[in-house]
């Protein structure tokens, strides 16, 4: 097919999941480009990173890329890179931020694939779903050495571990540069790990499979990882390999309109960060960690897309899925305040006060008045009775005298058992950080420590358990990052698999430093080395998309 003969019909979510505060992954779908990045670095680090890279990605969707598109997309990647980088030099709080990307980008009738971390591209293809992405994570380094099985990699603790990202990570990144074949018909699906790491990918082929709309389709699999526990930041896009007539669609996006979606869309100040063209006066200033983290970013809809259909409880999040605040029938939100009714009509015990003395309201009630609580009659406080002086409060003086003994044992009831489960709470607490474990450095070798890398007050939250004799000058500067900021291990055999792993890497870089070649960047899974001097490895050609990376 020539160079115009296709295009994508795209769309894009992004929801920020069932427990994290805050949404670190961006992503963007166009008619010429699609880009998912999962940022990490914590709050107002992963966020920042990967709006970052979105922002600078997007403005390569657009027609006539030749065939130089691949080093297009990898100088770009680059730029943002820079940009993080400046980013970190500019707000030093934000260092060690970085994010994945996976980006496709339309030129002719080809795609330039570009890969980093663990975000993932799939190619859907006459029914079956393959990957084409390789990750670059710890475990899969495991796996391609043999070392540990693909069943053993779902469940090991440091599954999360990515071994290869894009930002201030201390060393230059390392793409995965290919072309790929494209033919109408074909649908793409890039996707963070939050979708992967919680849904099955039987379920996921399910979804791309019979639902053809491509907004409904990452409804669907954003809801999939929701009731799959939903514990990470999810971003579905889809690309569906179609003539130009046919690209418009109900819920995907009208030719020539991209969509940003996650941290990029919510927090547009971010794009603005290390770049040396912004005016000063633009820049955000302060600290980032100021952001409210309690905004609901649920409620805001995908631009260019179509408000989707709300679901049977009448709400959906920011990109479709369903989300917390929606209307109720009566347009209220949960948690709204209600106005209380102001009717005349409406009973005194609502909150009306009495506005004339009993005698008075009997007089003027009639006959009708005598069935009425004794309550409504009574003389206000400070009012006696105008026909016998006697004030209606004096027929209860000493009525519950014998209740207030009883009623001050309440409060302290309440307070021992109020002491009680907080004692009970440390106890626990403290038994459950006593059975974590981290890996971090001490006196320039690896160790191992008991608990969290935390204080309370004056009060230390881990030890040292075990040093080893693993130097870490050996280590290549991401393993150094990652010690300096710590490496959780839930037990003390995942901290003890974590030890051997780096003394593995440790006694590999020492074997090339003694054959004449020095690293400094992670042990890569891939058989073929990239060139030291280049930040990034030559285009390479893959004309089959269908055989997987």
């Amino acid at each position: 097919m020539s160079s115009l003969d296709f295009t994508l019909r795209h769309a894009a979510r992004s929801n920020t999941g069932l427990v994290r505060k805050n949404n670190q992954d961006s992503g963007y779908a166009g008619p010429d480009f699609l880009l998912v990045a999962d940022g990490m670095g914590g709050h107002a680090g992963g966020d920042v990173a990967s709006a970052i890279t979105v922002a600078r990605l997007s403005d390569l969707d657009a027609p006539g890329h030749g065939s130089d598109a691949l080093d297009v997309l990898r100088q770009a990647i680059l730029d943002a890179n820079e940009r993080i980088t400046t980013c970190v030099a500019e707000q030093p709080e934000l260092a060690g931020m970085g994010t994945t990307v996976t980006a496709l980008l339309r030129t002719g009738d080809r795609l330039a694939l570009a890969h980093i971390g663990d975000s993932r591209a799939y190619l859907l293809r006459d029914g079956e779903l393959s990957l084409v992405t390789h990750d670059h994570t710890f475990v899969q380094m495991l796996v391609d050495e043999g070392r540990i099985t693909p069943e053993e990699a779902e469940s090991h603790p440091q599954r999360s571990v990515v071994m290869r990202v894009l930002g201030d990570v201390g060393s230059a990144p390392e793409l995965d540069l290919s072309f790929r074949d494209t033919r109408l018909g074909d649908r793409w699906m890039l996707c963070s790990d939050g979708l992967t790491g919680f849904a099955s990918i039987e379920d996921i082929q399910e979804a791309l499979v019979g639902i053809a709309d491509p907004g409904a389709c990452c409804d669907r699999l954003v809801d999939l990882a929701l009731a799959g526990g939903g514990a990470d930041n999810v971003t579905v896009v889809i690309g569906d390999v179609v003539a130009p007539e046919d690209a418009a669609g109900a819920g995907a996006a009208a030719r020539g309109a991209g969509e940003s979606v996650g941290s990029v869309r919510t927090n547009p100040q971010y794009a603005l960060l290390g770049r040396t063209d912004t005016p000063t006066e633009l820049i955000p200033t302060g600290p980032l960690d100021t952001v409210d983290e309690s905004a609901d970013t649920q409620q805001l809809d995908v631009v260019g897309a179509e408000r989707a259909a709300p679901d049977e409880d009448g709400s959906r999040d920011e990109q479709g899925s369903r989300g917390r605040g929606a209307p109720d029938s009566r347009g209220a939100r949960t948690g709204d305040t209600q106005e209380i009714p102001t009717d005349s009509a409406a009973p005194a015990s609502v909150g009306t006060a009495a506005t004339g003395t009993a005698a008075t309201a009997a007089a003027t009630a009639g006959p009708g008045a005598a069935h009425r609580d004794r309550a409504e009659t009574r003389a206000q406080p400070g009012e006696r009775d105008r026909t016998d002086g006697h004030h209606p409060d004096d027929d209860l003086d000493g009525w519950g005298a014998e209740e207030r003994p009883r009623r001050r044992l309440l409060p302290l009831l309440i307070t021992i058992l109020v002491l009680a489960s907080v004692a009970i709470a440390g106890v626990v607490g403290w038994n459950w950080v006593r059975g974590q474990y981290y890996v971090g450095a001490e006196s320039g070798t690896v160790a191992i420590y008991r608990g969290v890398a935390q204080t309370l007050g004056p009060l230390e939250l881990s030890s040292l358990d075990e040093t080893t004799d693993i130097p870490v000058d050996e280590l290549s500067a991401f393993s150094q990052s990652r010690l300096e900021a710590t490496i959780p291990a839930g037990d003390r055999a995942a901290a003890d698999q974590v030890v051997e792993t780096l003394r593995d890497e440790a006694a590999a870089n020492a074997a090339t430093e003694m054959q004449g070649g020095v690293t400094d960047a992670p042990v890569s899974p891939d058989p073929a080395s990239p060139d030291p001097a280049s930040p990034a490895p030559a285009p390479a050609e893959e004309p089959n998309a269908a055989g997987g990376p």
